[in-house]
């Protein structure tokens, strides 16, 4: 993994909400990342750091090779895992156009489906829902739960989410997805209140039920309830922890070239527009989406830009949130730092495009899959391009530590970090509140912890002396003192954490 420009703690933590005189309520079993330094103190000596993911060497995993995808396996999709049927899932878009000879980037789409027991070997059944025709050609022997038939093949649904809590079994899958289909008008979006974002729900990810009409309009109809005006580049986010479906979106008109949200309870009536994300120092906000993640929220920006050279690219950043509505880039000003997701060298698949999913990333063992979607062409395409490449893209898989978004660390002279004031619950009964930590300490290193009071003074029992140190690399690694085994006894007791590092890094901490 890479790591980012480091900073120190006391730079990056200033402004923080939590404060001496405030407790911190940690939730059992939810890492507690250092993204954005909230609930951090006290530091010395210690920088603060983030890490790119490193990219599949299979890449790209998923990419077109039937008519009905047409060169376009990879415009967009939406990967998720299924732990009931143990089976990584994918929902992605396919172009059938033709453009004298060459795939029109215009459509029409159709929406494919494709599984995996691994991740990264992809199978695409042949469903034989839907008739696909093609050059007088017609089949059902195809992978398609959505049609070109369906609003003319205009539709690219960027969000497809199992919906783990759905009461409504018909429901148990959710999209979202923009549509530019305009019938009867030449031009693009010119029919009021035809255009913008659809939803549609599913029993099994296969077959579908479509919204009567927009639940967000591009241009919304005079003296109507419409919500909007929105543009495309959308996403979903299911946010279990406050019981919400929230929509991230484009913002367009009074909004233009920032990211707003709405927010639902039910997937059919929507919250008037929020602001989600404002311009910042250069490029603009393609897209976003979110997920929530420990005791916080993240997300992921395809941020547009252009370089030194006059050359348009996208990257994929990384987003943090207090609420899960309201983002910011989690290293502050992109010039110098480097990207989650970067775009591929010359000769690459992924050269100039680099693009979320409508998914969050998935874990899988110690490590995090976030899928992206990858283009070896331009965004405006300018130039000069091969005729048979227009728009040719597919989507690649990058993985990460798990918690390993950033770190904190010191060298051989050592440093330590200490939260603020947090207390956690008492465990289940029966239960026991370990305290683990993710950490990388394993070449002549060393990382313990200590307890302190709300005074500052160590807890006797949980002092640095006492604690077993952490001498390897270990995601899990479940902290000890010389006669303490857990933090049980200091269950909804207002205490600190100091870490000490010695030529060490920490990616999180977990108690529970």
């Amino acid at each position: 993994m890479g790591s980012g420009m480091p900073a120190t703690i006391a730079s990056l933590a200033a402004g923080g909400e939590a404060g001496p005189s405030k407790t911190r309520q940690v939730s059992l079993r939810a890492p507690q990342i250092f993204v954005d330094l909230h609930g951090m103190k006290i530091s010395e000596n210690v920088d603060h750091e983030f890490h790119a993911a490193t990219k599949h060497p299979q890449n790209p995993v998923l990419s077109g090779e039937y008519e009905w995808e047409r060169k376009m396996g990879g415009p967009c999709g939406s990967f998720i895992y299924d732990p009931q049927e143990k089976l990584f899932k994918v929902w992605y878009q396919g172009i059938t156009g033709d453009n004298y000879g060459q795939p029109d980037a215009g459509g029409p789409y159709s929406l494919n489906y494709a599984v995996s027991q691994d991740g990264v070997h992809w199978e695409k059944p042949m469903l034989g829902i839907h008739e696909f025709s093609w050059k007088g050609r017609s089949t059902r022997q195809n992978n398609i739960v959505v049609p070109t038939i369906h609003h003319n093949g205009k539709d690219h649904w960027e969000s497809v989410l199992q919906d783990t809590t759905a009461s409504d079994p018909a429901a148990r899958y959710k999209a979202i997805g923009w549509s530019s289909n305009d019938p009867g008008k030449e031009g693009w979006c010119q029919t009021a209140g035809h255009c913008g974002i659809w939803s549609m729900t599913s029993p099994d990810g296969l077959r579908w039920t479509h919204c009567a009409e927009p639940i967000f309009h591009y241009r919304p109809r005079p003296d109507t309830e419409d919500i909007g005006p929105i543009g495309d580049a959308q996403s979903l986010m299911i946010d279990t922890t406050a019981e919400r479906y929230v929509a991230f979106l484009r913002g367009s008109g009074p909004t233009q070239g920032k990211r707003v949200f709405s927010t639902s309870t039910d997937f059919v009536n929507w919250s008037p527009l929020g602001i989600s994300m404002e311009l910042f120092g250069h490029g603009s906000l393609y897209n976003h989406t979110g997920f929530h993640y420990g005791d916080s929220y993240l997300g992921l920006l395809t941020h547009y830009f252009v370089d030194g050279d006059d050359v348009h690219q996208l990257v994929l950043r990384l987003l943090t949130s207090r609420d899960g509505l309201r983002f910011r880039l989690a290293q502050g000003d992109t010039r110098n730092a480097p990207p989650l997701v970067d775009t591929g060298p010359i000769g690459e698949w992924d050269r100039f495009m680099v693009m979320l999913t409508g998914g969050p990333p998935i874990q899988v063992g110690d490590q995090l899959y976030i899928y992206y979607r990858g283009f070896s062409e331009t965004h405006n395409r300018s130039g000069t391009k091969p005729s048979d490449s227009y728009y040719a893209g597919g989507h690649g898989l990058a993985t990460i530590r798990v918690d390993g978004f950033a770190s904190v660390a010191a060298g051989f002279d050592g440093g330590h970090v200490t939260t603020d004031l947090l207390s956690f619950e008492k465990p289940p009964r029966g239960g026991e509140s370990a305290l683990t930590i993710n950490g990388k300490a394993d070449h002549h290193a060393r990382i313990v912890v200590e307890v302190l009071d709300e005074q500052g003074q160590p807890v006797p029992g949980f002092g640095k002396d006492d604690c077993i140190p952490l001498i390897d690399d270990q995601v899990r690694h479940i902290v000890r003192w010389r006669d303490k085994s857990h933090l049980g006894e200091l269950s909804e007791r207002p205490i600190r954490l100091r870490f000490h590092l010695i030529n060490a890094r920490l990616f999180s901490y977990t108690v529970g």
